[in-house]
């Protein structure tokens, strides 16, 4: 029954000092250290494939992602491709997570940040593309996908119907 307890205290004692290693480290450094670069990459929008597990989530304008199964409807936007990106940059930007915009800017109808969750600093990488329509409107598809974890109990959905809500 003593190594019992034994095995209790040890394990108790390597999780103490695993909780205070991430907390010293900090929580994105950490995330860092065990999953690697916390963007994804790209990912392409012109033909989604869903992840596999329920950690993603795709929003897209009808009839730009007619191949796989969404999670919303976007609507169709009375701008260009580059101004929609640009609204959408402004809309992103004002709102209060922690996120760092990682594509290069390169093309100007596409973006890409990583976001991390409040507590856990869980990374997402979420991307945008924004397509032209041919008559002065734009299409919209919005992929945000987990790094870490088999479920992020919406928070992807949520976020990107956040982001896009917000487009003037």
């Amino acid at each position: 029954m003593n190594w019992f307890f034994g095995l209790v205290l040890l394990i108790i004692a390597l999780a103490l000092v695993a909780t205070s290693a991430f907390l010293l480290v900090g929580r994105e450094q950490s995330w860092r250290m065990i999953a690697g670069d916390p963007d994804l990459g790209p990912f392409d929008l012109t033909a989604p494939q869903r992840a596999s597990r329920p950690n993603d989530a795709l929003l897209c304008t009808p009839g730009l992602c007619s191949a796989v199964k969404t999670d919303g409807d976007l609507p169709v936007y009375a701008m260009t491709p580059e101004a929609l990106i640009a609204a959408l940059t402004a809309a992103i930007e004002a709102q209060p997570e922690r996120k760092e915009r990682v594509d290069d800017g390169a093309d100007p109808n596409a973006l890409r940040y990583v976001t991390w969750t409040e507590t856990m600093r869980f990374p997402d990488t979420n991307q945008f593309l924004a397509v032209d329509r041919g008559d002065g409107t734009s299409g919209l598809v919005a992929y945000a996908r987990a790094q870490v974890g088999y479920s992020d109990q919406g928070n992807n959905r949520a976020r990107l119907t956040r982001w896009t809500g917000a487009i003037d």
